[in-house]
């Protein structure tokens, strides 16, 4: 099969991954699903997800097995990238989704149509009620479906990381009464507090 895929976001998501991008630099995570396996009985409606994921941090590779079960394929999926990293990141435990579209590019397959190029839409609410969109298309509806959430999976908790590590170097910062980086830190963060979960990591930060 054909490996083409294709993922993009919004300029929200766009403006704050630029800056967790700039803040944490190599230690950015990203999330590549390589493989999985999905079981669904239509009786019961539960549906079981298990996916083995590459992690990419650090010049570093770690693999990891992912398992999560929900009322169909796009349920699975979420609980069992959610349950994979929610211990340690707060922002997770507060998303839900907006708006799910799937959208067959019809045009470019074959007789059948059956082979053509499928875009997957994710829109992504947080507790603070900001939307954030993210879209990725390939050759299959499974693949779509998978990219976009791990993608979303991964902006969360680099936004978080990010947040954390400004919230330190703000405080460095006062101690130290650098007014020219307490406004440049200030101003970073008010771009990442819409991504996250500002109040419970906030708290958590406090009890740091």
């Amino acid at each position: 099969m054909n490996a083409y895929i294709n993922s993009s976001c919004d300029s929200r998501v766009q403006e704050v991954s630029k800056l967790t991008k700039e803040i944490l630099g190599e230690n950015i995570l990203e999330i590549q699903v390589e493989e999985i396996k999905f079981s669904e009985n239509f009786e019961t409606t539960l549906a079981k997800f298990e996916a083995k994921a590459l992690e990419l941090c650090n010049k570093k590779i770690k693999k990891r097995t992912v398992i999560g079960q929900g009322v169909g394929f796009i349920d699975a999926c979420f609980d069992s990238l959610i349950k994979a990293y929610e211990e340690n990141y707060n922002s997770l435990d507060s998303i839900s989704i907006a708006n799910f579209v799937i959208n067959a590019h019809l045009e470019a397959g074959n007789k059948r149509k059956s082979d053509a190029h499928v875009t997957v839409l994710l829109r992504i609410k947080n507790a603070n009620d900001f939307e954030y969109t993210f879209t990725c298309t390939s050759l299959s509806v499974s693949k779509s479906c998978v990219f976009v959430i791990q993608h979303c999976i991964a902006f969360f908790i680099n936004a978080e990381e990010a947040f954390k590590k400004l919230h330190f170097a703000l405080k460095d910062a006062q101690e130290r009464s650098r007014s020219d980086l307490i406004e440049r830190y200030k101003n970073q963060m008010s771009t990442l507090v819409h991504a996250t979960s500002y109040e419970n990591l906030a708290l958590k930060l406090k009890a740091e």
